[in-house]
């Protein structure tokens, strides 16, 4: 029996190693200059010569043909692996020099060849530089697909391993092709898996690879240094500035004495990293194991810096140009107690604002402060303050109110976070009919789960929330209580598994129970239209309107919206889509109100920080005297 014992090998490595073989320049003797002359009064200055212009270097051009490879992944990975396809745009000066580059090729495609389970191949590669261009014909005999025969994995120098060590599961199966690939991913398999049950030093000693040309198998054997069983030690913080050090020590999910998890690790540093105080977070073991396996744990952070402004600006052709601007602190009081104070002036210039008999002839003014103490009586719970003064002309109403929000956001896992608190507001809202002296205390109560990929541009996954707010009057013209529950749910499919083509939908549904419509005052009511809600129609108007054409709102919403998201590029995207929705008189929708619907066609810019959106919606059922048309500007994807 004929067998060859071998080391595999890594074609990453080989090729980068053939890569050290560049080929040779040819030699040139260079010509020496003149002689400088000597300086003197009465020397003639020398006559430069004209510059005499070489002619170019000569090119071979040639063309590659790859015959005798009917496997299209075959032949990629040939054509992947090979210098003269690799250089084919830069030709080399001689015959000569063409030779030497299809004779390098020979040892880099029997590695391909070897790589992809072709262990008895043959290669005939012939120049012919009689023609032109040049022409290098490969000739490829693979011979048959050799197959793992037996795997096996021991102590290296004999040592024990952990009884529940095994080969299940590390990709590699007796009568598999045996690909090199499998090889190197088995190992790290082995690796991962020690590591998991608290070996972290683990390391493979020694790999054997025996391939038998016999009967064309390939027999694999891991010799594993398995190491101490690791325990957490000392835990040590490094470039902590002004954040406080009992903050983070908070996030990190181990107890000294407990065996190694390098998933624990890893959360602890997401962990850490969510508290927006970091630029920067490393999480890992030190170096070397200690004493019984003991090892310290090193946590290094480089915090943010703590102060940040900020300015954004959308626009619609409706609501016109709005505009934000922002101050914030990251780390205010040392706990990544985090402050943004913010100015929003909107629908400037824009035609959907309220009327001059209802409005007080301002645009849109919102002054907010907003404070988010992190960690605040439990790790992982918020403490969220927020207070607002607002001038708001929205086509439906007018509006000028104070509000006073606290609440508790707590994160139960890693999709799903939940929010109670107590919310207060004062203001006075006017519709053509009726002016409104507002004062509510509520109590919202929210869940939000984020299954996506992507915060602003995702492309799998589900998301999902849900608000109930119990309002009770506490002052004002108001005298019933009512309770708004809104739902949001939307869905994004990868159908190319590559991010290129998204299919996303959306459904929202919205209902208010405890009051009649008469007695909710407006700018509690569901309104339906815009950028994020029913594109082609304008903020608020898909939905009924009063005996004055302005939006008379409704106790229940519907909102449905679908789009494909298609990257032309990798930067430049465009989004065909649909929307529909309307609100309704009675609590729950009932379809006494036609479904208004919008299409149209979205533009896309994808940015480090998020797409900037482009779209055009065309109202397909709108009623007479609507703009035919609506532009929207924004950052991000419209769900």
């Amino acid at each position: 029996m004929n067998r060859l014992a071998f080391a595999l090998p890594l074609p990453p490595l080989l090729l980068a190693a053939l890569l050290l073989l560049g080929r040779a320049d040819d030699g040139r003797a260079q010509e020496a200059g003149p002689a400088a002359t000597p300086s003197g009064a009465d020397a003639a200055a020398p006559v430069a010569p004209p510059p005499v212009e070489e002619p170019p270097e000569a090119k071979i051009p040639y063309e590659v043909e790859l015959t005798g490879v009917e496997d299209e992944a075959l032949r990629d990975t040939l054509n992947a692996a090979s210098t003269l396809v690799e250089l084919k745009g830069d030709p080399p000066p001689s015959i000569i020099g063409l030779e030497r580059r299809a004779e390098s090729d020979r040892e880099r495609l029997q590695a391909a060849l070897r790589s992809a389970g072709y262990y008895d191949s043959r290669l005939d590669i012939r120049v012919d530089g009689g023609v032109q261009p040049a022409k290098v014909a490969v000739a490829v005999t693979p011979g048959p697909l050799y197959h793992f025969k037996t795997i096996r994995v021991t102590g290296a120098n004999g040592a024990a391993l952990p009884s529940d060590v095994s080969t299940d599961g590390l990709g590699l199966v007796a009568g598999e092709t045996a690909l090199a690939q499998k090889v190197l991913d088995g190992e790290s398999a082995m690796l991962d898996r020690l590591g998991r049950k608290g070996y972290a030093f683990a390391k493979v000693a020694d790999r054997q690879v025996v391939v038998d040309h016999s009967d064309r198998t390939m027999d694999v054997s891991y010799a594993i240094t398995v190491g101490p069983l690791v325990r957490y030690g000392a835990t040590r913080i490094e470039g902590l500035d002004r954040v406080d050090e009992e903050l983070v020590r908070g996030r990190l999910g181990w107890r000294e004495g407990g065996v190694h998890d390098p998933a624990v690790l890893d959360r602890a540093r997401q962990d850490v990293a969510k508290l927006e105080a970091f630029d920067t977070v490393r999480v890992r073991l030190a170096e070397e194991p200690g004493p019984d396996g003991v090892t310290p744990v090193i946590v290094t952070v480089a915090e943010r810096k703590r102060r940040f402004i900020g300015a954004g600006v959308n626009y619609s052709t409706q609501d016109g140009v709005g505009a934000t601007a922002y101050w914030g602190h990251r780390n205010l009081f040392g706990g990544a107690e985090q402050l943004r104070v913010g100015v929003e002036v909107g629908r400037v210039a824009g035609s959907s604002g309220g009327t001059s008999s209802k409005s007080n002839n301002l645009p849109d003014l919102r002054f907010s402060v907003n404070f988010r103490k992190p960690d605040f009586l439990a790790v992982k719970q918020s403490l969220v303050m927020s207070f607002q003064v607002v001038n708001d002309q929205p086509p439906a109403y007018s509006r000028v109110a104070t509000e006073l929000t606290g609440k508790l956001e707590r994160q139960i896992n890693d999709q799903l976070t939940v929010s109670y608190g107590v919310s207060g507001e004062r203001g006075r809202v006017k519709t053509e009919d009726r002016t409104y002296q507002t004062s509510y205390v509520g109590v919202p109560l929210g869940a939000a789960w984020n299954g996506t990929d992507d915060l602003l541009n995702p492309t799998k996954g589900e998301r999902a929330s849900l608000q109930v707010t119990p309002w009770f009057p506490a002052g004002g013209d108001s005298r019933s209580p009512f309770t708004a529950i809104q739902l949001n749910a939307s869905y994004y499919y990868d159908l190319a598994k590559d991010g290129r083509y998204v299919a996303a939908a959306r459904v929202g549904v919205g209902s208010i129970v405890g009051a009649s419509l008469s007695e909710i005052s407006p700018d509690h009511r569901f309104y339906a239209g815009g950028g994020g809600s029913v594109r082609g129609y304008g903020f608020q108007k898909a939905g009924p309107r009063d005996r004055f054409d302005d939006p008379s709102g409704g106790r229940s919403l519907l909102e449905l919206g679908a789009e494909v998201r298609i990257k032309v590029t990798d930067s430049i995207g465009v989004v065909p889509f649909v929307d529909a929705g309307t609100v309704y008189d009675s609590a729950y929708p009932d379809f006494s109100e036609p479904l208004r619907i919008g299409a149209g066609l979205g533009l896309r810019y994808y940015t480090d920080f998020g797409p900037l959106r482009v779209d055009v919606g065309i109202p397909l059922n709108a009623p007479s005297g609507d703009a035919r048309w609506q532009l929207y500007l924004s950052l991000g994807q419209a769900f």
